[in-house]
């Protein structure tokens, strides 16, 4: 029995140092998509049995670090959230335009148990509709979102006891001015909490972005802000046109936040068709990352993939950056001032040297400037899909 016991213990410490080794907010080689949408579904109706997966089926591997459940659509300040999740989930509570989704609470729990970090998005493309309009209506859905979601306790909650790891702001459209209120009022909760909890936003590439800008810009405690550099003119494949690619304001507004351990990961498609424009090859995209993460590595986080029904269908293109990514971006130590990029096409190896991002400055050709983005975007993806 002696062995057996041993054995056991070795195993409970393996087990351990694996769930250990999945997010670290220190480190710059996280990967994080969202879930819920099934955005690879709304350009393939007539294909379900490729739609996207449960959500514990994105867990079964080291590929994601992060997983943020989209989207709570409908703020609902006098009544209910309202939450769209396309086909995983469409019970409600009766009486409630809220839903109920057992299965989704299970596999959060599945997914924490592998040391992933599972988050509620909220907003999402223009489609919906929500905001808020005063600290007052933030410092209440706080309270609200806190309850049903988090470390509190409500009548309805829609993942019954299942306890997610933070929130995260897609906000596109809307109202916006109780956004800082609101995390405020969130962080007074996870104070007293044991539970580390995780705030982020995913703005659009333009700077400042039009929806977010205020609220980055305020001082609010922000853990991770993932840009999205895709559907814009400032994405990545624009990365040495320093008038419409401009990463320096994101990482200087990230150094600036009152957490100064907040990160900015590279917002990207997951595949060819997740997104209007900013899908790249591996090769390119790896030089592209490289640069970055040699120039701004104190606030470089990793990157974040629109979404997970496109990992579906784009897998080996996924895995090899995420792989690619963990062992490249290092965790704890200073990256080089250039980095060799290897790759193999048609059996040919090839290797590219990358240099540091140029932020030298002149005067652009025009003075206009916006702080909208010149292209719609929708959550970061599509509509959510449900089955016919």
């Amino acid at each position: 029995m002696r062995s057996v016991n041993n054995a056991v213990t070795i195993l409970s410490v393996l087990l351990s140092t694996s769930v250990l080794a999945n997010y670290d907010a220190s480190c710059s080689n996280n990967i994080v998509t969202y879930w819920g949408q099934n955005s690879w579904g709304g350009a393939h109706l007539s294909d379900p049995n490729d739609w996207e997966k449960p959500l514990a089926s994105y867990c079964q591997d080291s590929t994601f670090d992060i997983i943020n459940i989209s989207f709570l659509t409908n703020f609902n300040l006098t009544g209910l959230p309202v939450l769209n999740h396309a086909f995983h989930c469409e019970t409600v509570f009766n009486g409630t335009n809220t839903l109920h989704c057992p299965d989704i609470a299970n596999d959060i729990k599945t997914c924490q148990a592998s040391g992933k970090k599972i988050t509620l998005s909220l907003g999402g493309g223009n489609i919906y509709t929500y905001g808020l309009s005063s600290d007052a209506d933030g410092k209440t859905f706080a309270d609200t979102i806190w309850n049903m979601f988090l470390g509190g306790s409500a009548e309805y909650r829609p993942y019954d006891d299942a306890v997610l790891d933070g929130i995260d702001l897609d906000i596109e459209s809307g109202e916006h001015t109780g956004y800082s209120a609101f995390i405020n009022q969130l962080r007074t909760y996870f104070e007293g909490a044991t539970k580390q909890y995780i705030i982020s936003t995913a703005p659009q590439c333009v700077y400042p972005d039009a929806n977010l800008g205020s609220t980055l810009s305020s001082g609010a405690w922000i853990d991770n802000d993932y840009v999205q550099f895709y559907n814009n003119p400032c994405n990545l494949a624009n990365i040495d046109d320093q008038w419409n690619f401009d990463y320096a304001s994101w990482d200087a507004l990230t150094s600036s936040n009152t957490n100064p351990n907040s990160k900015m990961y590279v917002g990207l498609p997951a595949g060819t068709g997740a997104a209007g424009n900013g899908y790249l090859d591996l090769p390119t995209l790896q030089t592209d990352l490289t640069k970055l993460y040699t120039s701004y590595p104190a606030t470089f986080g990793g990157i974040m993939l629109w979404d997970a029904s496109w990992y579906s269908n784009n897998q080996d293109y996924v895995q090899s950056l995420a792989s690619w990514v963990k062992s490249t971006m290092k965790c704890g130590s200073a990256p080089p001032t250039t980095n060799a990029v290897s790759s193999t096409s048609s059996g040919t190896s090839t290797t590219t040297a990358t240099s540091t991002v140029d932020t030298t400055s002149t005067s652009p050709p025009t003075t206009a400037t916006s702080s909208a983005p010149t292209t719609s975007s929708s959550p970061p993806g599509y509509t959510a899909v449900t089955p016919t």
